[in-house]
This record gives C-alpha cells, structure tokens and sequence, in this order.
C-alpha cells in the first residue's frame, strides 16, 4: 500500500528529458491580450527621478526639430523609477508558507496566460561577436569560465515560457546614468521575479533594478515599453556567502506575470540526480556581451548540499558572470519550474589538482517558501 500523498507522488516524478521534450509542438494562441492589461504595457514611459523638488512643467525644453527633444535636468536627477524598500527575511517570516508548501508537495505552480503563444522550441540564433586585436593585428581568444566548449546556445525569445527570462539591470545608485552591474532572473509570480541574493543592492540607500524579460538587442522582444522597475526585493537573513541560500525575491512595479506568465518551482528530489533534465537561461557577458539570451539544455545534476531547508545543486552547465540569479528549471508536461537559480561557481583544489570543479545553484524547499511569500505578499 502507498502511504504516500498525490502531492508527494508528483513531487518525486522526474521532469521531461529531450526526447519527450522533442514531442512539443508551438502553439500559437488566436486570442489577444484584454484591452485594460495592454495598455498597462503598451507604450514606452519616461521616468525621471530628482533628489531634490523639480516643476517638470517650468523646465524649459530645447527643440531640435519636429520630432526631436532635449529637457534639462537638474543636478543629480535620474531616468529610473527607485525601489523603495529591501530587507532580508528570517525563516520564521516564511514560515506560513513553508507549511504550505509541504502540505503541496513544495509545488508551486506556473501560469500561461490564454492568449501568450507557447513556443518550447525557440529560434535559435548567432551570438553577436566583437573580435579583438592586439596592436600588431593578432585576434584575441577570449577567455570562457566553462566547462570544454561551450555549449550554451543563443535563442530568440518568441514566446512562453523563454519570454519569462529577463535581464536585470542594477543601480547602487539611481542617480548614474549607467546600471553597475547585471544580471538575469525569471518571473515566477505576477508581479515577482526570481533572482540570486548577490544580485541585489545590498546596503545602498538609493538603488534601483530594472527587470526587462525576453531582453533582446536592448529591448524586449515582446514590445518595445514591456519592462518594470523594481520597487521592493527580499532575501533570506542568513550567511550570505552560503550559496544555498543565495536567492531573492523581487517585487515590479508593474505586474508583468498577468500579461505574460511566469514559471512555477519545485523542491529538487535527490532521485533526480544523473538525469539529463535541466536548463539554465541567462544573459552572460561572455555570449553575444549579454545582449542575448542563451540556454543550455539536457545536462544532470551532480549532486545536491543542504543548509537547513536551503540546498546546493551543484552541475557542470556552462555558466560565467551575467548568468547569475538565471534559472535552474526543467519541464514537467510541457511546463516550466525552477528548482534553483544560478549562484556561481566552485571550485576545490589540492596542492596542483582540480579535486572538484561545479556550477551551483540556490534551491530546496527555501526557494519554494520564498516564492510562496512573495505571491502571498505581492499579488497582482
């Protein structure tokens, strides 16, 4: 007799591999988007930011031509949407949700909406390349953190669930005109995106991130205005350099995941490992300087290192900076969930001998439990 719950029984069932996988076929949706959810991502908007009080309606504008602007802006302003609020969560804060989790089977499901075409098998594109040379004319190699060759592939983001994935920009200052840094992450909610805690501004009082899915060539490929600042983000109040619980929760302006979907998350089973199930997705400065997405599919987890309900699921997917916080996922039915998202690489060595050298991702029932606080948190 099996003692077992339903939700335990499908929490141990392994996702699909490539050649189930290969079965899917695109389905493009005939419905459109509701009018009231376009209009909150038709368009492109402006934001501008100031420190100090500023009459947009005195400034003063300098006109070029018919269809040409320049404003003025006082000192210090910025052109992002600050967030507002960051913290880091003890377990007992995500404790409810944990428990809801467990009585799940730490399942938490994904979201197409009916009229995002499902489009398994993307396009798959040439990275854009930059060749560089030495003064006397020799082209430089550049350098991969991977593992043999490299085996990512750039895709074209045209439809669910790859239009999930999304570049992160990230300001420790909103008033600099550039990002300090990037990243990647994954709607996992309606208005939450899944990323790595290192990926967040820790400290600054005045950050800002913006979060731009199907990022493409600088914008996004499901229209030119589709992106959110993020106004509020959330991470675990342990030891931030235990990479098991190197995860975060980001909270958009603009709920995305209604008009797009996001991806579900499962807890990873230890049964699983060997298998060739996995993806991860992302945006590394070393594939096309990050402009496009890339993927690496059908590669096994070697093994997993738990801390607490937090676990390390460590691989040998090919990942370099700009990969982090990209999601750690395979399919079950067709369907997307994220068991870990892309915290960095380790490598353990003695004397001259590499002993052990993996990826890792953050995982385990602590990235379920986080996920189920921000959608209980955070709804549309």
């Amino acid at each position: 007799m099996d003692d077992t719950t339903p939700a335990e029984n499908g929490a141990s069932e392994p996702p699909s591999g490539p050649e189930e996988f290969l079965r899917l076929d695109n389905e493009r949706s005939d419905e459109r988007m509701p009018e009231e959810l376009a209009r909150q991502v038709d368009g492109r908007t402006l934001t501008i930011t100031t420190r100090e009080k500023f009459d947009l309606k005195a400034a003063e504008p300098v006109r070029y031509d018919a269809d040409r602007w320049q404003l003025r802006l006082p000192e210090g302003a910025g052109l992002v949407m600050p967030g507002r609020t960051s913290g880091r969560l003890s377990l007992d804060e995500v404790g409810k949700a944990a428990a809801r989790d467990e009585r799940s089977g730490f399942e938490l499901e994904p979201s197409r909406p009916s009229w995002v075409d499902f489009e398994p098998h993307p396009k798959v594109t040439a990275p854009r390349t930059t060749v560089l040379r030495r003064v006397d004319g020799r082209i430089i190699e550049p350098h991969y953190g991977v593992f043999g060759a490299d085996n990512r592939q750039v895709y074209y983001p045209g439809g669910y669930p790859w239009t999930c994935v999304g570049k992160i920009l990230v300001w420790d200052d909103w008033g600099s005109p550039y990002p300090a840094w990037s990243g990647s992450g994954v709607l996992i909610g309606d208005r939450t995106v899944l990323t790595a805690g290192h990926m967040c501004p820790w400290g600054s009082r005045n950050w800002a991130m913006q979060f731009v899915p199907a990022y493409y060539d600088g914008t996004s490929t499901l229209g030119r205005g589709v992106s959110s600042y993020v106004s509020d983000y959330y991470g675990y109040d342990t030891d931030e350099s235990v990479s098991a619980w190197d995860m975060a929760v980001l909270r958009l302006y603009t709920p995305l995941g209604v008009t797009h979907g996001y991806f579900g998350s499962k807890n990873y089973n230890s049964a699983w490992e060997g298998g060739d199930y996995w993806t991860l997705a992302g945006y590394p400065g070393a594939v096309s300087g990050g402009n496009r997405p890339s993927r690496q599919m059908w590669w096994p987890v070697l093994d997993d290192d738990g801390s607490g309900s937090a676990e390390e699921v460590e691989y040998e997917a090919d990942a370099t900076p700009g990969n982090s916080g990209g999601p750690v996922f395979g399919f079950w039915n067709g369907a997307p969930y994220a068991i870990a998202t892309h915290s960095g690489g380790s490598k353990t060595t003695f004397l001259w001998w590499t002993i052990e050298d993996t990826n890792v991702g953050a995982g385990g029932g602590a990235l379920n439990s986080l996920v189920s606080w921000a959608r209980s948190n955070w709804p549309a």
